[in-house]
């Protein structure tokens, strides 16, 4: 990789495309359920009816961002400086390469995301001042080639990655799920990581509908996994410490207090094994990068 200046890079920035404002999207519906502000009135309505449904998706999205933040605090404070992160939250002001960059400010992040709305906010975002070490492709978890091809402008992936899939997986069925993940598991460095967590319902069995009640949500209607599927997913890693557990138990921040009754968000964290030979981006055949 050549050496450049880190600033704001963005391996497509081309903005103009129509913007699908009449389109729930997930990452405006969990900032809703979050309580944030960042959403559209086809966002809040839907929102409303899936937690007027289900209400634990509130709490969910909360468990959500915790874990996103504790994960990341851990996997840098193992000495992690590189951190592609597939599904932007909104808004980014708390995002990962704020946490990250608050222990070690040399930590280089990108994050890669499809939704027009994201890629707005991160276009304003990184052009600002407050650009650094940090980088966007415009692609999804259901092309990781694209991003990792994308991200090789940014990241060394000759070296170790954290890869943080923070309900990224929810919207691909199996075959896809498991494409993706073998593409980071093979073309990741040895000591790589795959942090992720997921939807499940073992509490809340109406959380089985989400895949119904968001159907025209952008990228893709969320879906549920039991843990046992959660668990074959994570084949081929070694999973550290506490392994794949529920969000609230998945290492808590001191004198946090149990969460009363069950989390359907469960979480695990992946470290990839190796030898691999030196990555090579490859051609995508869903991408124009």
């Amino acid at each position: 990789m050549s050496d450049m200046a880190y600033g704001w890079h963005g391996t497509e920035r081309d903005v103009s495309g129509v913007y699908e404002g009449d389109r729930p999207a997930i990452a405006r519906l969990w900032a809703f359920w979050a309580g944030g502000k960042d959403f559209n009135p086809v966002d809040r309505a839907l929102g409303e009816k899936v937690a007027a449904r289900s209400p634990q998706v509130e709490s969910l999205a909360r468990h959500r961002l915790a874990f996103r933040s504790r994960v990341t605090r851990a996997l840098v404070g193992e000495g992690v400086d590189q951190l592609l992160v597939i599904g932007v939250d909104l808004p980014m002001d708390d995002e990962v390469h704020t946490i990250a960059q608050s222990i070690n400010p040399d930590v280089r992040v990108v994050y890669a995301d499809t939704d027009q709305l994201v890629m707005l906010h991160a276009d304003a975002y990184f052009s600002s001042d407050r650009a650094g070490t940090c980088g966007f492709v415009r692609a999804g978890v259901a092309d990781s080639r694209a991003v990792l091809n994308g991200a090789a402008e940014i990241l060394d992936l000759n070296r170790p990655v954290a890869v943080l899939l923070i309900n990224s997986l929810d919207v691909l069925g199996d075959p896809q799920a498991v494409a993706a993940l073998t593409v980071f598991r093979t073309e990741l460095a040895a000591g790589s990581y795959i942090a992720f967590c997921h939807l499940t319902a073992e509490h809340d069995r109406r959380l089985v509908e989400l895949g119904h009640m968001c159907a025209d949500v952008a990228p893709g209607p969320p879906g549920v996994r039991n843990p046992e599927v959660l668990e074959t997913l994570c084949a081929g890693m070694v999973l550290v410490e506490p392994g794949l557990v529920p969000a609230q138990t998945w290492r808590p921040d001191p004198g946090q207090r149990p969460v009363p009754g069950g989390v359907d968000l469960w979480c695990g964290v992946g470290r990839i094994r190796g030898p691999r030979s030196v990555f090579i981006p490859s051609p995508s055949p869903s991408s124009s990068l």
